[in-house]
């Protein structure tokens, strides 16, 4: 019996650490991960989050650990945010941050826990509150908009131009170079950490001049910079 009752709470947290781990995993070795389907991804856990929560609720279902998920599933929010920064991604790791506060107040045995998870939920739901008051007033802060790829002679990098508008505060014109391949998985594309090698004036894009001298060499505005494989 007590290991049924441990079983839910460890799957929540599972389930909040999946992402965050395996993107630190391969950001270690040079690699950037994304899931195959963010908003699937976020309506899933939702989801999982609420009926988990109900039951937890109703059942005497006592984990320790259940302290944690608040703090887990924030940094889930945090990275689905930053990598899909949708409306759906944003209310459903809202709702599964919610949930997780509730199971860790239900979760958690005594008093002292009880008190440590509903402070540590009530800091973080002001930074949530902050972070999305902070997006909402700068409209389309942080917004980039690709204006230009071109592949190297044998194809094996593209240099991408960002147009980088960052609302009030102005913006950047960005160049990154991508490795022209990826690992698709079942769930998940993993694929080469892009270099970025320019960051120049808004709106700069319009009068570059930008091309591949060589395979493992771009030329902009005639200066080379020279391409890690």
């Amino acid at each position: 019996m007590k290991e049924k009752r441990l079983f839910l709470p460890h799957i929540l947290i599972a389930l909040s650490l999946f992402l965050p781990v395996a993107t630190l995993i391969f950001y270690c070795f040079g690699y950037s991960v994304y899931l195959a389907n963010y908003h699937l991804f976020s309506v899933i856990s939702a989801l999982v989050f609420i009926v988990s929560a109900l039951v937890i609720s109703k059942k005497n279902i006592y984990c320790k650990i259940s302290a944690f998920l608040p703090m887990f599933s924030f940094i889930n929010l945090a990275i689905c945010l930053f990598k899909d920064r949708s409306v759906v991604a944003l209310v459903c790791m809202i709702v599964c941050f919610i949930c997780s506060a509730i199971i860790a107040e239900k979760a958690c045995s005594s008093a002292k826990a009880k008190i440590a998870s509903v402070i540590t939920s009530a800091f973080l739901a002001v930074l949530i509150i902050l972070v999305s008051i902070f997006c909402v007033g700068f409209g389309n802060f942080g917004q980039n908009t690709v204006v230009e790829r071109i592949y190297s002679p044998e194809k094996t990098f593209y240099a991408e131009i960002i147009d980088s508008d960052q609302g009030a505060l102005g913006g950047d014109t960005v160049v990154y170079v991508y490795k022209n391949s990826r690992l698709n998985l079942l769930v998940l594309t993993i694929s080469k950490t892009p270099q970025r090698v320019y960051i120049g004036e808004w709106k700069e894009y319009e009068s570059m001049q930008t091309e591949w001298k060589n395979e493992n060499c771009l030329l902009i505005n005639s200066k080379e910079y020279n391409i890690v494989n």
